[in-house]
């Protein structure tokens, strides 16, 4: 499943203004709100959401990238049975399976 066009730009929208904001607000992490937005990746976004400790934006930001793993969602997790047997086992005995 490809994500639709409408999920994809809610996604990308809120990624935008929330990491906006923390560049246009905060003096501090502007450079890497700023590498954010120029190349969202996972060094990029990690690296912001480190400094965000503690800081009042980053519940916005953590909004944000949680609309962009819902739009992708079904790309990334699901649906497929591709995890190893014994990670899958362990998962069954943590939540009291047999």
């Amino acid at each position: 499943m490809v994500i639709d066009e409408s999920s994809r730009r809610l996604a990308r929208h809120m990624f935008r203004v929330g990491v906006g904001l923390v560049e246009h607000l905060d003096a501090d992490c502007r450079a890497l709100a700023r590498a954010a937005l120029d190349r969202p990746c996972a060094e990029t976004i990690r690296d912001l959401l480190d400094a965000g400790r503690g800081k009042a934006w980053l519940p916005s930001v953590i909004d944000a990238l949680a609309q962009v793993g819902i739009a992708a969602a079904e790309d990334v997790i699901g649906p497929g049975d591709d995890m190893p047997d014994e990670i899958a086992a362990a998962i069954e005995q943590q939540l009291g399976g047999e």
